[in-house]
């Protein structure tokens, strides 16, 4: 019984043109719902190990800010060709959410707080606010007009302002 059922919608398919149109449709959108579904899925775990993996990578940070650092001082009338080296002063830092409760008696205030843990994938941990970028200590840059004063003080004045230290962090000397 079953299989003569099977055998007249085969029947029909083949006969009528709208019906297997409308038949491939159908088998279409129910393959790329269940393909959607499945990218949702993944594309989810991958921003959950994201989140939770985010560490701090000192030497990108650098290197980004330096290879920027580099092209904006290239464009600098007279600076020519530069290389930009940045230190910093400590690594990152993480600021995590604390719940903090305050109690008062007759003679004293007593504040308590501790930290917001949550679970995520079998495994705890607090709940991350922010991470403060390390702060810059210095920058030295090299480049082909450093020996101008004009180019100096332009590259100085730049640096100063983007990176927000003041002009005793930056030296700018002459590639030889």
């Amino acid at each position: 019984m079953e299989m003569n059922k099977i055998g007249n919608l085969i029947l029909k398919l083949r006969n009528d043109k709208k019906v297997l149109v409308m038949f491939s449709m159908i088998v279409i959108g129910i393959i790329l719902i269940v393909i959607s579904s499945l990218l949702s899925e993944r594309k989810k775990e991958d921003e959950i190990s994201d989140d939770t993996n985010a560490v701090f990578d000192e030497e990108k940070y650098t290197d980004l800010l330096e290879k920027k650092l580099e092209e904006m001082i290239s464009l600098i009338s007279g600076a020519g060709q530069a290389r930009v080296i940045i230190t910093l002063e400590c690594d990152y830092e993480t600021v995590y959410a604390k719940d903090a409760s305050l109690t008062k008696n007759d003679k004293s205030t007593d504040e308590e707080s501790e930290y917001i843990i949550i679970e995520q994938d079998e495994a705890e941990g607090g709940l991350l606010l922010k991470t403060v970028t390390p702060k810059i200590r210095g920058v030295a840059v090299v480049c082909s007009g450093g020996d101008s004063e004009y180019v100096k003080s332009a590259v100085t004045e730049m640096l100063t302002a983007v990176l927000d230290i003041g002009a005793n962090h930056v030296s700018v000397s002459k590639i030889r």
